[in-house]
């Protein structure tokens, strides 16, 4: 499969990854978290929150060094050390040109996001309950790829836009590592079927 990305080595990103396939799942979770991390910089920067911040932009050059992004990977960085600095002016001044280097990256990752495999398999809550059970005990037991492949297995399931929902935030949730949450929101989904 050729895959070609502006900006992105992709012999880099697969040797980062591991594996193509872990390299091509890796850029559908960059896909899906990348809004949520934008609005979280630009809010902590708006509020001249900089010590959260610059958590951010550390997150994101970790991730765009992942994915074979280098250069953008290497803007973060430079973001990063100006929070490290707590160089306001030149992180007011730098930042809106990092982020729109990074939303410019979103079309060329969208194909490899698609939770849609085809046919979906008809709601059932005996079974849904299941996968949902198997995720928590996954992430309890700190089992990722459990846990994302139960993740992956809800969304073959044929589910009203409110579970739906729910599920696009799990998804998020289990991407970005946020286990607490994604337990809880678990919970409450088990609850509501």
């Amino acid at each position: 499969m050729s895959i070609n990305i502006p900006g992105i080595d992709v012999e880099k990103g697969i040797k980062n990854s591991g594996s193509e396939e872990l390299f091509l799942e890796l850029l559908g979770d960059v896909y899906k978290l990348m809004d949520s991390k934008i609005n979280s910089v630009e809010s902590y920067l708006s509020q001249k929150n900089i010590q959260n911040y610059t958590v951010e932009v550390h997150s994101l050059k970790t991730t765009c060094r992942m994915i074979g992004a280098i250069d953008l990977g290497e803007e973060f960085f430079a973001l990063e050390k100006l929070g490290k600095e707590n160089n306001l002016a030149e992180i007011e001044r730098l930042t809106p040109d990092v982020l729109n280097s990074l939303r410019a990256l979103k079309p060329y990752l969208e194909p490899f996001a698609s939770n849609d495999n085809g046919a979906k398999i008809s709601f059932d809550k005996v079974a849904i309950s299941a996968v949902l059970n198997k995720l928590i005990t996954a992430i309890d037991d700190f089992d990722l790829s459990t846990a994302e492949d139960a993740v992956k297995q809800l969304f073959s399931y044929d589910c009203n836009d409110e579970f739906s929902g729910k599920l696009d935030t799990l998804d998020r949730l289990v991407t970005n590592l946020d286990y607490e949450d994604a337990v809880s929101l678990a919970k409450r989904m088990l609850d509501s079927l």
